[in-house]
């Protein structure tokens, strides 16, 4: 079984507000990313947040398979949040697949292809590739469990892929859409025209 985990516990400082509450069409850009979670075959989702009551009200998603955790560390680095999130998923996981928050325009078919990777090979990190760029989300096999158990401050996957790179499969992806985020106000009224 895969568990995803969705990283949403950032400060959004360069946005000015708190991003993945801005709304995109008729909901919040985060719900976006946990509604295409739950549609693929994922056997949960754990959402990292840094203040729920903030996230609760403007997200009224409820599903069985949803769990929300609160990251109080947050302020510490991503690598808090992976390893929060980690710690929370089912222990016979076989694999974690993390997502960001901010990539509303990642879908199911692009989740599965990555979890049939995974199941179908031996590889212990399975990525989206697009243009030969790794992306997210990235869904790590349990035997790596330990290894992001250590990371600190704002490390994140992006290690654990250049340190086992040949262990590492890729799943060529031929449109940008779902890796786009949003960092920028730019980049909000972009997926604003495209959601």
């Amino acid at each position: 079984m895969i568990s995803a985990v969705v990283l949403a516990a950032g400060r959004a400082e360069r946005m000015g507000e708190q991003k993945l509450l801005l709304p995109l069409n008729d909901k919040p850009v985060l719900q976006w990313v946990l509604e295409s979670a739950l549609a693929s075959s994922v056997h949960e989702v754990t959402c990292v947040v840094r203040d729920l009551k903030a996230v609760r009200q403007r997200i009224a998603l409820a599903h069985h398979r949803l769990h929300w955790l609160i990251n109080y560390a947050a302020d510490r680095g991503q690598s808090t949040s992976v390893i929060a999130g980690l710690w929370a998923i089912e222990p016979r996981s076989d694999g974690a697949l993390f997502l960001v928050g901010d990539q509303p325009l990642v879908r199911k078919d692009l989740l599965d292809a990555l979890i049939q990777r995974f199941e179908q090979s031996s590889a212990l990190i399975v990525a989206p590739s697009f243009k030969g760029q790794a992306r997210n989300p990235v869904l790590f096999r349990r035997e790596l469990f330990p290894e992001i158990l250590r990371l600190t401050g704002d490390r994140g996957g992006r290690f654990l892929i250049e340190k086992h790179k040949s262990r590492t499969e890729y799943v060529e992806w031929q449109q940008e859409m779902p890796f786009m985020d949003i960092d920028v106000r730019e980049d909000y009224e972009r997926l604003k025209e495209l959601a």
